[in-house]
């Protein structure tokens, strides 16, 4: 039943019924007055129907209208019957105009219809009109990417270039609407971005006094890639030495690059950090001059480092020795309040063993190494300590006496 009801079908019985008591209603009077077997005379209607939408007919490909009335008047005039069926029935009518055989330029166009009852006249106020046609023309504009809330981006974070893909669009549309193009635009809002915005978003028209246009855009939205960089710092690198090479060979150089390495991350973070370690060169697996790339560890906290990867270059040649004679031993740590005497070696001086290149043990002096004890924490009596040397880097320091005998005394505070 419910087929039933919802058939077209049934929506035509049903106006035809309603559309037939209303005609019997209209001439009711007309019927039942006439002589037996005189026709009944019909009763004249009329109808308005405004403001009636103009479809224009024209090739698009080529033209654009630039002026046109939209829309227009429409008067039926007819038996009452056809009119007021019509009004209930509401069949599909069309206004317009056909330009199909035009071209560009200004036009007085009849204005034709179709679709109204056979019986009824159509008058169409105005029955001309205007109608300027004009070629299209195609032209390509850089799209710009404003960005919104530009000073609420996030604390610390800096915006790169944006990039638009692709980086022009196409307008199409008639030359008097083309001259009055200035701005393609896309609108992105970077309130409280930390990371990088991706996004599609429409394009936009403007003409020279930010009035927006609506116009043909090929493509209509674009996508556009917001960079948005976090505080960042450069800090150093350092190469940690682990491991031996192999006998009789040693290091004449180490270069890193780059020496500087630039990390990002919230400021505090970046505050905290001034040097970047952990990077471990292996010597085991080192036996000849060569370059390894060594990977930079991010810091906890630290977003991004840049570059992740550092070039070390070792330079290797045999290995030879020299000893440096009467080094002077030097005390370091001596808490206050306390005193510290070399007991052994007794002239408190050493001779130290260096083993490296030819080439760095050439250029080393006696003020370039240093040995000492540290005696920080020590207390007071005889103590054995270990003899330490400070040198320049790739070279190994042996001295002949391992360890120093330190006498530490508190000293006797004076009466106040």
């Amino acid at each position: 039943m419910d087929k039933f009801f919802n058939s077209p079908w049934f929506v035509k019985i049903v106006s035809f019924f309603i559309a037939l008591m209303l005609f019997m209603m209209v001439n009711y009077d007309n019927l039942t007055n006439q002589p037996v077997g005189v026709l009944p005379t019909v009763t004249p209607g009329t109808y308005t129907l405004e403001e009636v939408d103009v479809t224009a007919y024209y090739d698009e490909d080529r033209f654009a209208i630039t002026e046109m009335t939209e829309s227009v008047q429409v008067n039926l005039k007819g038996p009452q019957s056809s009119i007021t069926l019509f009004q209930v029935t509401r069949p599909s009518y069309e206004v317009f105009a056909d330009l199909t055989d035009r071209e560009a330029g200004v036009h007085h166009i009849s204005i034709e219809h179709r679709g109204f009852p056979n019986d009824v006249s159509v008058t169409i106020v105005p029955q001309f009109v205007r109608v300027v046609l004009q070629e299209k023309r195609t032209v390509s504009l850089p799209v710009e990417v404003d960005l919104v809330n530009r000073a609420e981006i996030a604390e610390g974070y800096s915006i790169g270039t944006p990039i638009v893909t692709p980086v022009n669009v196409e307008i199409t549309a008639a030359e008097e609407f083309i001259d009055q193009v200035a701005i393609a635009k896309v609108y992105v809002d970077v309130k409280d971005a930390d990371k990088t915005i991706e996004k599609s978003a429409p394009v936009k028209l403007y003409d020279h006094f930010g009035n927006e246009l609506h116009l043909d855009i090929e493509p209509s939205v674009v996508d556009v890639r917001v960079p948005i960089t976090s505080p960042y710092k450069e800090v150093p690198v350092k190469v940690t030495k682990q491991g031996e090479l192999p006998e009789g060979v040693s290091i004449n150089s180490i270069t890193v690059d780059p020496k500087v390495v630039t990390i990002f991350g919230p400021q505090n973070v970046l505050n905290n950090i001034s040097l970047i370690e952990g990077i471990i060169l292996d010597l085991n697996e080192i036996s000849q001059s060569q370059t390894v790339q060594l990977n930079v560890p991010r810091p906890r906290g630290v977003e991004k480092v840049d570059p992740e990867v550092v070039n070390v270059t070792i330079e290797l040649s045999v290995e030879e020795t020299l000893t440096i004679e009467d080094i002077p031993l030097e005390i370091t740590g001596l808490p206050e309040g306390f005193t510290a005497e070399i007991i052994t070696p007794e002239n408190q001086v050493t001779d130290i063993l260096v083993k490296g290149s030819r080439l760095l043990l050439d250029k080393l002096t006696t003020e370039d190494i240093q040995a000492f004890v540290d005696i920080n924490q020590l207390s007071p009596g005889e103590h054995e300590v270990d003899i330490q040397i400070v040198g320049p880097q790739n070279l190994l320091f042996f001295t002949e006496i391992e360890k120093a005998l330190i006498v530490v005394e508190e000293m006797e505070q004076e009466d106040q």
